[in-house]
C-alpha cells in the first residue's frame, strides 16, 4: 500500500488535517486514528472524482 503524505494539528479536543494535494478539503477526527482513517476515506472520494471527471461535447438538435 502505498502511504498518503497528510498535515495534522491537535485542537482541544480533537485533530484536524489535510491532503497536501487537496489543501481546500479538511477533515477531523476524535483521535489521531479517527483523523487518519477521514484523510484515507477523503483522498478515495477526491480521487475518484478526478478519475470521473470526463469531458465531452454534445451535440443539440435545434
Amino acid at each position: 500500500m502505498q502511504g498518503i503524505k497528510c498535515y495534522y494539528l491537535d485542537e482541544e479536543k480533537q485533530w484536524l488535517g489535510y491532503l497536501p494535494n487537496f489543501p481546500d478539503h479538511w477533515a477531523h477526527g476524535e483521535t489521531l486514528e479517527a483523523l487518519q482513517a477521514n484523510l484515507y476515506r477523503l483522498n478515495f472520494d477526491l480521487t475518484l472524482m478526478e478519475a470521473l471527471r470526463k469531458v465531452s461535447e454534445l451535440s443539440l438538435l435545434l
